[in-house]
């Protein structure tokens, strides 16, 4: 019909992993009007539309007009987490394959140096731990690919960071403190802001998509808010040297991109989302 914006498809790598199940489980509780995803995975459980290993014949897999790459290594060795390398060229040799014109990889905060202010995406790279060194590696061996390559440097994605993971096995958390009084305070990414800018990025120009773009709230959100707002007991320990007491994303870029809906800054919020959505494995 005419008013209807073209249905987009969009094949997501990596569906068991726990941003996937997560993003799945948000965008089931609330479909996305225009856009369908299409859940791969290298194994078979509710919610995967398709089985695929990497390597294999791309035939299997259906066309489609983007790829969201959610696979990769978040911890092991330089090997292991050099795999990301390899499942970025594959998320581009699958995408050609299956006629989409741009590739989503999942990159992380982790590759910044540490700032007490919002870093953009022309902030110094100075990663602190190998996870953050590898999705560095990742981001610049795909510099210039075809089809167009997007790194999103995404924030502590609600659900699957590790304060909100511990919270639901336990009834107490312990938070370091800092000098000034206050505990860390981070980037966070709802659900379903990730969903609406998923659904925004596969229908802009590809001439219009960066290379990199920081994908997380509006403005950070301390961590002690958080947990409050779970109801969960608070404890504090002195922060260690070398700490963080920010990791903060500048999102001028993304906003100008998508209008970000909803903004992922408040506690409550993220908290009501997480309940619905996360909390669960």
């Amino acid at each position: 019909m005419s008013g209807h914006k073209q249905k987009k498809k969009v094949l997501v790598l990596g569906a068991t992993g726990r941003v996937a199940r997560l993003l799945r489980r948000q965008i089931e509780a609330q479909p996305l009007e225009n856009t369908e995803f299409f859940w791969v995975s290298r194994r078979m459980v509710p919610g995967v539309d398709q089985v695929f290993e990497v390597g294999g014949d791309v035939d299997l897999l259906p066309q489609c007009n983007a790829v969201l790459a959610l696979w990769g290594a978040v911890s092991g060795g330089v090997e292991a987490l050099n795999g990301n390398i390899s499942l970025a060229h594959e998320a581009q040799r699958i995408a050609r394959a299956c006629g989409a014109d741009r590739v989503l990889h999942a990159s992380s905060s982790a590759v910044y140096a540490p700032s007490l202010l919002p870093i953009s995406e022309t902030g110094e790279c100075a990663p602190r731990n190998a996870y953050g060194a590898a999705k560095l590696r990742m981001e610049r061996a795909l510099k210039g690919a075809v089809p167009r390559a997007v790194c999103l440097r995404i924030g502590n994605v609600a659900g699957a960071d590790g304060l909100l993971s511990i919270i639901a096995d336990t009834p107490s958390v312990t938070l370091i403190r800092f000098p000034d009084g206050r505990g860390p305070v981070r980037s966070y990414l709802q659900l379903a802001t990730f969903a609406h800018v998923v659904d925004a990025l596969v229908r802009l120009p590809v001439r219009d998509l960066p290379e990199i773009l920081n994908v997380a709230g509006i403005a950070p959100v301390a961590m002690e808010e958080l947990v409050r707002a779970t109801g969960c007991g608070l404890e504090w320990r002195p922060a260690p040297q070398g700490a963080l007491p920010v990791m903060a994303l500048d999102v001028a870029r993304l906003t100008s991109l998508v209008d970000l809906s909803p903004p992922s800054t408040d506690a409550g919020e993220i908290v009501g989302e997480w309940r619905r959505i996360g909390q669960h494995p």
